[in-house]
């Protein structure tokens, strides 16, 4: 399991390396009409997925970062985006029965996440929904425990390094300029890639979100 997680972690870092190369070289040609880039951030509901973690509950967090849109055709474009995103879950301990507290773990990432978009209807709509889906691989910063209120404790060692997964959802563009756009969006990143380090524990990263964004034309 570990060799597969290290290639396909290898595989969607390639990927994301190859898109990110070619928008680069695109920007000289069509960066004028068909290339915007952007803001976004946003709150998390994230939590853990698996049998060993079933009993865990949700964490809200959130996430901030950049993008880049790049228009294949009018229905039809990429997206590569980069964020900080504040993850993880809570837990309610109890010993035989009895109610001890509540333990929260943090998790805060690097993403990098390559979308493929669909868009619904003309180009001159002012409002224009869309579909998108497509993989994220996210780098660990960092990981911090705590019991009730008190201090966070680095338990980052428990933790692999990165995490990959796919995202999906829905949006709108809603045009408030001059080719300039104000983008909503709700989506899921399901993580398909055990985060712990220890072999004898296994769970996964599941994140609904609701964001928002604002493009720009390169020109």
């Amino acid at each position: 399991m570990k060799t597969l997680n290290k290639s396909f972690s290898k595989f969607l870092f390639s990927i994301l390396l190859v898109a990110t190369i070619s928008f680069s070289i695109s920007f000289s040609s069509y960066a004028q009409s068909t290339t915007s880039f952007g803001i976004k951030g946003g709150v998390n509901i994230a939590n853990f997925r698996g049998d060993d973690v079933k009993d865990f509950d949700s964490r809200t967090g959130f996430n901030f970062g950049l993008l880049l849109n790049y228009s294949v055709a009018e229905s039809v474009g990429l997206s590569l985006e980069a964020d900080y995103a504040s993850m993880g879950a809570t837990y309610e301990g109890s010993v035989l029965g009895v109610q001890t507290g509540e333990y929260t773990t943090k998790l805060d990432y690097l993403r990098t996440t390559l979308l493929f978009n669909y868009y619904m209807g003309s180009s001159e709509m002012n409002i224009r929904p869309e579909l998108f889906a497509g993989p994220y691989l996210g780098f660990l910063l960092g990981a911090d425990s705590k019991y009730e209120d008190g201090d966070y404790n680095d338990v980052k060692d428990a933790y692999k390094g990165t995490d990959f997964g796919l995202a999906f959802g829905a949006g709108l563009h809603v045009k408030v300029g001059e080719k300039m756009w104000l983008v909503p969006d709700i989506r899921y990143n399901l993580g398909l890639a055990n985060i712990y380090d220890a072999g004898n524990i296994e769970g996964r990263n599941g994140v609904l979100s609701v964001n928002l964004g604002l493009t720009f034309p390169l020109n």
